[in-house]
């Protein structure tokens, strides 16, 4: 939960009494699900699986999550991009008792309940997890992850992290109806204020991606959500898990959810081969969110945002390293990657090569300690360095970075360029600005206009 004081956590614990009885906790959840279902409009049937847990299963519990993380291929790459981009720093030991907070889990319908937190401490968790629970039952976060038998989600990074701020932001939703029946929280004013506070709450002074996605999840999630819900029945919300947004872009736009402007999907053909490493051992899309968080590590947060409003659609692409690959300092050299981006017009292309160069720059300056020299194209720029190729260039909407990739790779950002220009590995190739926005079939468009 967003916003969530360590400190006042580590105080609680310090002062907690004996543990939690599962009696207590069943009574207080029951209690939770029937005004949260209420709240939320919908109907819980039975009753709610929970298990109490001291610190020993707590900690196991944690580790098991983390270990089926780590199992999904998708997580994992996109856990790799994500550091590959100097997003995904190593975690900080901030004394942190792992799982002492209530969790939901969507696999087993099971909610996990600390016994070694005061029940006091933990209400406005358990409640978000509750509302978790009675959405899940009605609307099912598998299928709304498209998760697989196998575990795996067949959706993309940046449509999963679009979907979790649907789930995210629901459940924040609920918890305000809860607190405020009347519903004064969803005035314009009201709501921006609340974002403000929840955003000030959740910030890392330390920046970096956890807090990023959070934010975004929480935040941007809640405010996507009551957006639905301002003016309309709680069965706009519901619809939303039937007719979830593609796109991270479309959570932090919502007029474009709204409209259908769907992103342009790039096909993993699109990607070339890299000498050395041959073809990419994995491809995702990043994402107006990860772009924003990319950019940000070297421009201010309104300016990162700005720089990455145009996106139109991208993919990345991850590079096994070759056998006697090591960096400059010695250690494992990180992985190449390739990233073909598309946006609404060369304007908003040539904002965002801009801001991506110097953070670019910075990139190959870090992998090299410094060691760089640069080299101008007539379409963008590279840097080289004892810790691989780092280049940009961008013609038209596109454009087309490396990072650490092998020498003699530069060639990629004609081959990535060119894929654009043929159209053959692009679902839809973007307009002139603006973007075609009233797609043909947009039923949400059609419902705004009263056609339905």
């Amino acid at each position: 939960m967003v916003g969530t004081s360590k400190l006042a956590l580590a105080a609680a614990l310090a002062v907690a009494p004996a543990a939690l009885g599962t009696e207590a906790v069943r009574g207080e959840v029951d209690r939770l699900v029937a005004s949260i279902a209420a709240a939320r409009h919908l109907t819980y049937h039975g009753t709610l699986p929970v298990q109490v847990v001291d610190r020993a299963e707590a900690a196991r519990q944690a580790e098991r999550l983390n270990d089926q993380a780590d199992a999904d291929p998708a997580a994992r790459g996109d856990a790799e991009l994500l550091r590959r981009l100097g997003l995904l720093a190593p975690p900080r030991d901030e004394g942190e008792v792992p799982g002492a907070s209530p969790r939901f889990d969507a696999v087993t319908g099971r909610l996990w309940v600390p016994s070694f937190v005061p029940i006091e401490a933990q209400k406005v968790a358990l409640a978000h997890e509750v509302a978790h629970a009675v959405a899940d039952q009605r609307f099912a976060f598998r299928r709304l992850m498209e998760i697989g038998n196998d575990g795996r989600s067949r959706l993309s990074g940046d449509a999963r992290r679009a979907r979790l701020a649907v789930v995210e932001g629901d459940a924040m939703l609920t918890g305000l109806e809860l607190l405020d029946p009347r519903e004064n929280f969803l005035g314009a004013h009201e709501l921006s204020a609340l974002a403000g506070r929840l955003r000030a709450a959740g910030r890392d002074p330390a920046g970096g991606w956890t807090a990023a996605l959070a934010g975004f999840t929480h935040v941007d999630g809640l405010l996507f959500v009551a957006r639905a819900r301002a003016h309309h029945p709680w069965h706009t919300v519901d619809a939303l898990w039937t007719d979830p947004p593609s796109s991270t872009e479309q959570i932090l736009h919502p007029e474009k959810y709204e409209s259908c402007e769907a992103p342009v999907t790039l096909e993993p053909s699109a990607l070339p081969a890299l000498p050395g490493l041959g073809a990419p051992a994995t491809t995702d899309v990043a994402g107006e969110l990860v772009i924003r968080a990319w950019l940000a590590t070297a421009w201010a947060p309104e300016v990162a945002a700005r720089a990455a409003a145009g996106w139109g659609g991208d993919r990345a692409a991850l590079y096994g390293a070759p056998p006697a690959a090591s960096a400059p300092d010695g250690g494992v050299a990180p992985a190449a990657l390739s990233w073909l981006t598309v946006w609404d017009d060369p304007g908003e292309a040539e904002d965002f090569a801009r801001a991506a160069r110097v953070v670019l720059q910075r990139l190959a300056e870090k992998d090299a300690h410094g060691d760089t020299s640069e080299a101008s194209r007539p379409d963008g720029v590279v840097f080289s360095s004892p810790g691989g190729l780092f280049g940009l260039a961008r013609r038209g909407e596109a454009v087309a970075l490396l990072i650490a990739a092998p020498e003699g790779a530069e060639p990629a950002l004609e081959s990535m360029l060119s894929a654009v220009r043929r159209g053959g590995d692009v679902s839809r190739r973007p307009a002139s600005r603006p973007r075609p926005a009233a797609l043909p079939g947009c039923l949400r468009r059609d419902r705004a206009g009263g056609s339905e």
